[in-house]
């Protein structure tokens, strides 16, 4: 692959040039005849995808990383989709080698019906295919018998497609508004439209959140955003002895799925985390921002020019990056999900994509000594008032990361999160080794050069 993550880089790539020329060289690949009104409603937007193609889920032999099967036919038995478009000439090849085997079935001619307000409607409508992707991946994770490797390798195509549209496909997509609605690639600097279209029109508020903490100076805490974390251990010079620290920074503790993963309700953090081999101490948190000190710390986010659709989605009603239309003012965020506990507050600031922390930042020992606060068992002060004097004593300092610190409330849902995750066991070949070549390889592989990876 050409990427080093096999993310792709962020916005888009048109692949139709590079399969152009690859098919004029090896035009044994053509085998494309999919009709766009048959196509697999699991595709994801872009030039390439499934419609009516056969039952052999053959295509992940040559594209694991773009060609998923679904189970349209029967628990086990089902077509074959697109779930991740190419992002350079290497996986244009892979995937033009994995729709071969489609009977005609796959099509390379989506941006000629693919539309800013579809593709926005697709994204808006991922819950249904992640949904669905979770359960039938469980399912065939559980399968024995002669064809156990084959639905084992199908469950991971899924869970990669699960991983893909909770991190990258946003990223993609957003390019690719730009494409079908500019008709070229962006270019550096310039603007990526959003996925979730922004009223032109003033919202009415919703009701501010009544958490058990009463308000401070800066105003009723509105919702940020939920995350899941592992509270950890943590003895270091200069902070605090806990078992049990707890923290909306990225920088002490473990967050699920990965760090810096925010989510917009309880339901969508609580379902990434189900496909996942989760710690038994992993909990769902909330963080709110007093209104007063949510303009401080949007800014900083602004700065960085990091991409935080949730977090920017919640404080400022935008969702991150620049948009051509015209922004809505902020809403009052929502009410906090039902079931969660003020646990703590804690004084955080923005800075390069991650937010931190003043415990990681060397100010506790002089917090104690300077104001007389202390933090509990888990690194969190006992009120809003304490943390809002931490914050103004932090802000005062020139020794500490450039950023605007604020006080937050952490709440928590003291219930274990449920998992879903089944250990793949692996057969007598090594769990890395690539799967056998199947006896249709010379058909399209037999004259390539090794040494001509771009075609």
């Amino acid at each position: 692959m050409g990427d080093t993550d096999r993310g792709g880089p962020v916005g888009y790539w048109d692949p139709l040039p590079t399969a152009r020329r690859l098919l004029a060289k090896e035009p044994g690949l053509d085998n494309f005849g999919g009709v766009w009104e048959e196509r697999n409603w699991r595709n994801v937007p872009g030039p390439f995808y499934g419609a009516h193609t056969d039952s052999m889920q053959m295509g992940r032999h040559d594209a694991p990383f773009h060609i998923a099967y679904d189970d349209c036919y029967g628990p086990l038995d089902g077509r074959e989709f697109v779930y991740r478009q190419p992002v350079d000439p290497a996986q244009t090849r892979d995937l033009l080698s994995g729709c071969f085997f489609g009977h005609g079935g796959f099509a390379m001619d989506g941006d000629d019906h693919w539309t800013v307000p579809a593709v926005r409607e697709w994204w808006q409508e991922r819950g249904r295919v992640r949904e669905w992707a979770v359960v039938a991946a469980d399912r065939w994770s559980r399968t024995g018998g002669k064809y156990r490797e084959h639905y084992r390798d199908a469950a991971q195509g899924l869970r990669d497609y699960i991983a893909y549209l909770d991190h990258g496909l946003a990223d993609y997509l957003r390019g690719y508004l730009f494409r079908l609605a500019e008709g070229r690639p962006h270019d550096a600097g310039e603007s990526l439209p959003l996925l979730e279209r922004r009223s032109r029109t003033a919202v009415a508020p919703a009701p501010a959140p009544a958490p058990a903490s009463a308000p401070v100076d800066g105003g009723a805490p509105l919702l940020a955003g939920y995350f899941v974390a592992v509270p950890e251990p943590v003895v270091g010079e200069g902070m605090p002895r806990m078992q049990r620290l707890t923290t909306a920074s990225d920088c002490l503790i473990d967050r699920l799925p990965d760090d810096g993963c925010w989510f917009d309700t309880a339901e969508q953090a609580r379902a990434a985390c189900a496909p996942l081999q989760v710690p038994g101490g992993a909990r769902l948190y909330a963080l709110l921002v007093p209104a007063g000190h949510v303009a401080g710390l949007v800014a900083d986010i602004r700065v960085a020019a990091t991409y935080e659709p949730v977090l920017l989605g919640r404080l400022d009603g935008g969702a991150g990056g620049g948009d051509t239309e015209v922004a809505a003012p902020a809403v009052v965020a929502p009410m906090v999900a039902e079931g969660g506990d003020d646990i703590g507050w804690e004084v955080l600031g923005y800075d390069h994509g991650l937010l931190h922390s003043w415990l990681c930042n060397d100010l506790y020992r002089d917090a104690v000594r300077e104001l007389g606060v202390e933090a509990d068992e888990r690194g969190l002060l006992p009120g809003p008032d304490t943390a809002e004097r931490v914050a103004a004593w932090a802000n005062a300092r020139d020794d500490t990361k450039p950023v605007t610190w604020v006080p937050a409330l952490l709440m928590e849902w003291d219930v274990p999160i449920e998992s879903r995750f089944v250990p793949v066991v692996g057969g007598p070949e090594r769990p890395d080794q690539p799967p056998p070549q199947p006896w249709y390889h010379w058909l399209v592989r037999g004259g390539r050069r090794a040494s001509d990876p771009s075609g």
